[in-house]
């Protein structure tokens, strides 16, 4: 997929989504004013029960006591303990918070003449009110009912609704993030597979190239060769075979290490010994780029159990790519020393050192520390995922520590004594 169409496909998706949550805010809302306007509904008519009962017990409570009407008070009308029994049976009814406080209230200034136990303060904004004049006369009085939990009581109606939108909400953006992931770690495998093709192109091209032209040489001169002259191009064919099996083999040895099928020969070996083999095989590029390897092997318990094979060849990339790496006259140190667990050994050049960004990934598989637009060190980006992949398949483990323009330093542990 191309990055314009990709960005367009990204920004669409993106607006999808941030449309469909907004969308679903705005319904929640709707629910809610939605909710509050039915438990106004019920409320008020929740009063106007309270009322129709109300007045029907009025006459009756005027008679039982006695009392004549120019002596009549609103509490010898309005029995409070049978207001608060009307109050919570039609909440119940209604199905309101039945946690609610009310009074009665002079409603020229809205004076408290009564007010139930659990009265604390009535938002009279918020509060439910109806007026008393069809049981009391003398004055306009009012009954007010407030409920306090109204709000979380009608947020406790829609929890599982939120709770679900949320849920669906999260399932989505969760999958278009994934998809999105998806969709740029397959973007980024596509470059590094192109990447790799054109390494390996390069690569296997110029030790082609070479046997090819020194094959040339030595077929001209068939007729009249010179010893010399032969022993010259075919040490020239044999390198550069090695070298394209080399690098096939890293690619074979990789490939196994990704389907799990690497079967490791464990046998105790001496890893001084290895390691100067290893810098012995470098003695003719070392002697081409004025190399030098300073060795401080002074590990007492140097015995390790490794598979050689591949140790040597771990150490072997860690070397080629110090020299690789370096400018002019190459210094490669070498230490190693014991700790307590087993054997630690430091590989320190003067090269060109390794910025922090790429030392987060430089283990990564084909991955290469950029060069710009030079083509001036070889490989496929296996090398060091290879050391990773193999040291700890041994149970130990490697780190670089790195400054740009002062060199690099890579840090391999291994245990002794594991089979």
């Amino acid at each position: 997929m191309k990055k314009q169409n990709l960005s367009l496909v990204i920004i669409l998706v993106a607006i999808s989504l941030t449309g469909l949550i907004l969308t679903q805010i705005l319904w929640l809302r709707k629910s809610v004013s939605v909710s509050e306007k039915q438990y106004d509904d019920r409320a008020d008519r929740m009063l106007e029960d309270v009322l129709s009962e109300l007045e029907q017990f009025r006459d009756t409570f005027q008679i039982i006591k006695n009392i004549p009407a120019n002596e009549l008070r609103i509490f010898n009308v309005v029995d409070t303990s049978l207001l608060f029994y009307l109050i919570d049976k039609y909440v119940n009814y209604h199905r309101l918070d039945p946690q609610f406080q009310y009074a009665l209230l002079r409603s020229s200034d809205d004076s408290i003449i009564f007010k139930s136990a659990d009265f604390q303060s009535i938002n009279e904004k918020e509060a439910y009110k109806t007026c008393l004049s069809c049981i009391w006369k003398k004055e306009y009085i009012h009954l007010s009912v407030y409920f306090p939990g109204k709000k979380l009581s009608i947020y406790r109606q829609l929890l599982l609704w939120v709770v679900l939108s949320f849920i669906f909400l999260l399932i989505i953006s969760g999958a278009f993030i994934f998809i999105i992931y998806s969709i740029l770690q397959q973007k980024k495998i596509s470059e590094i597979r192109n990447d790799f093709i054109n390494n390996m192109t390069h690569e296997f091209k110029t030790p082609i190239s070479t046997i090819s032209l020194a094959s040339e040489i030595l077929l001209k001169d068939a007729k009249n060769p010179s010893a010399q002259r032969v022993g010259k191009y075919s040490k020239i064919i044999y390198e550069e075979n090695q070298r394209m099996q080399t690098q096939v083999e890293l690619v074979l040895q990789t490939a196994l290490i990704d389907r799990k099928q690497l079967k490791l020969k464990k046998e105790k070996i001496n890893l001084h010994n290895l390691i100067e083999s290893v810098i012995v095989s470098f003695s003719i590029e070392a002697q081409k780029k004025n190399a030098q390897f300073e060795l401080n092997l002074s590990a007492s318990a140097p015995e390790v159990i490794v598979d050689s094979v591949h140790m040597r060849n771990v150490f072997t990339n860690l070397f080629d790519n110090a020299l690789k790496y370096s400018n002019d006259d190459p210094i490669v140190h070498v230490k190693t020393n014991n700790n307590q667990e087993g054997i630690v050994i430091s590989i320190t050049d003067n090269g060109k050192g390794i910025s922090r960004e790429a030392q987060k990934r430089i283990f990564d598989k084909f991955y290469r520390v950029s060069t710009g637009d030079l083509h001036d060190v070889k490989g496929f980006g296996l090398g060091l995922y290879y050391v990773k992949t193999m040291i700890e398949a041994h149970q130990g483990s490697v780190y670089v520590d790195s400054s740009l323009n002062k060199g690099s330093t890579f840090y391999v542990y291994l245990p002794t004594g594991i089979w």
